[in-house]
């Protein structure tokens, strides 16, 4: 940490003791308290069945319409999705942002906050005592203030300018936007990711991703589920997969074929910090600007990083995928192969055994996540065959993707999507058992601007 970001925190938060100590405690903190992992799952035997549903394929129906954005849904019945266009610049995104989706962003983003900082009991446990006291003193705000005054000097300042617009449009109040978005730095979902090309897939010039998300489905987010596409005054039009209100990167696809996927990490890795650029805009940042594999690969190099987590970045053009290993000191580059130097006790921890382990490595396939041992066995089977169709029924054989599941064809430019039941919908809870919706993401991405004034 630069002694003038250190400083800077001290003077607001009144004691640089109570900005160090926190650090390290928060940064011991990244185990998702909402996901409790069970490393026999998977081991042996595959938890799920497969997903049959057919996804939908449709044509966006339009909503509503004003100067700078364009709301749509796809999807049908109970598997419905908020597609929303915004245009221009930071501010003016946000704003669009902010009018077409007012209703659900009031609705959502505090409530999602309230169920976080009602679980804030469960998640300190994590923490030893003294740290564990300590935050209970500042609370949650004080929390994710802190997370904020460490990450700002590092963080561009058009994410903050969207939250702005954001906020004036919705009504929703700037400082709760802003802690809902220091949520991911201090706590870490479950999730599984994988890449597969050439030999791998049943189209050898394909490019397949999936990114799986396993966190909270009860916390509101699955009741406004949204594909915001950016259409922004600089840098790559690009989709990002979320909610009502979100506006980091936690999913998402750009126009150049480049998407991301990430799982948090329960070990860490060599050195960790909270004084640096969130890993969601980061990510972010991954697909609005590089245009390629390597591009990002150098972003995410000369990063100022912070904590440990696994991050996945696919390239359509180039049908490559590359695994992660990311934190404040370390950022190891991971491929088919070379995927077996990740410390064997990390493998046995998501449920793959020795058997697995010495088997895990397959040619043009990265796959990481919850339920390894799963994972190894129906990967070995459909190593060759594997397509959008398959992956989709995969994830449910595994069970992975709890709140959010999404299967990439950055070849052939369309994206899959699946969201957990909301509160009023009916069918199955988990988005890896739901109907998926099919997007076709170059018309997405070539929908023009509203011609209003």
């Amino acid at each position: 940490i630069s002694s003038g970001c250190c400083a800077n925190s001290a003077n607001k938060m009144q004691t640089a003791a109570v900005v160090l100590i926190v650090l390290v405690g928060l940064c011991a903190a990244h185990k998702s308290y909402l996901i409790p992992e069970d490393p026999s799952i998977g081991a042996t035997s595959c938890p799920g069945q497969p997903n049959t549903n057919v996804p939908w394929t449709g044509t966006p129906t339009l909503v509503k319409e004003m100067a700078n954005g364009s709301l749509y849904t796809v999807g049908e019945d109970d598997d419905q999705i908020n597609v929303l266009h915004v245009y221009g610049s930071p501010y003016d995104m946000g704003y669009a942002h902010g009018t077409l989706l007012k209703d659900s962003i009031l609705k959502v983003i505090p409530a999602f906050y309230e169920r976080s900082e009602a679980e804030l009991e469960a998640y300190i446990t994590f923490l030893p005592k003294d740290v564990a006291d300590l935050i209970v003193h500042l609370g949650f705000d004080g929390a994710l203030d802190l997370t904020y005054l460490l990450t700002e000097h590092y963080t561009p300042a058009y994410f903050y300018e969207e939250m702005r617009g954001l906020a004036d449009a919705s009504g929703i109040d700037y400082i709760l936007l802003r802690r809902v978005h220091m949520i991911p730095e201090l706590i870490k979902a479950g999730c599984s990711m994988l890449g597969a090309w050439g030999t791998a897939t049943a189209d050898p010039l394909g490019m397949l991703q999936v990114r799986a998300l396993d966190f909270d489905t009860t916390a509101s987010l699955q009741d406004a589920p949204t594909v915001v596409v950016y259409h922004p005054d600089e840098g790559n039009v690009f989709a990002n997969v979320g909610w009502a209100g979100w506006i980091a990167s936690i999913s998402g696809m750009s126009s150049k074929g480049i998407a991301m996927s990430e799982k948090h990490a329960d070990i860490e890795f060599g050195v960790e910090s909270r004084a640096g650029i969130p890993f969601h805009f980061l990510m972010r940042d991954v697909i609005q600007f590089d245009n390629s594999l390597e591009d990002a690969i150098r972003r995410i190099q000369e990063a100022h990083r912070t904590c440990s987590i696994w991050l996945g970045v696919g390239d359509g053009n180039t049908k490559a995928f590359r695994l992660f290993e990311y934190s404040y000191s370390t950022c190891e580059i991971l491929d088919d192969k070379n995927i077996t130097m990740i410390n064997e006790t990390r493998f046995n921890r998501e449920g793959c055994n020795d058997t697995c382990y010495h088997n895990y490595a397959m040619s043009d396939l990265v796959y990481w996540g919850v339920h390894l041992g799963c994972w190894n066995e129906v990967l070995r089977d459909a190593h060759g065959t594997i397509s959008p169709t398959a992956l989709i029924q995969l994830l449910g054989v595994v069970q992975t993707g709890d709140l959010q599941s999404i299967v990439y064809d950055l070849a052939g430019m369309k994206m899959y999507v699946s969201n957990a039941r909301a509160d009023i919908e009916t069918g199955p809870d988990n988005a890896y058992d739901r109907k998926y919706v099919e997007l076709d993401m170059n018309q997405l991405f070539q929908v023009p601007k509203p011609s209003l004034v």
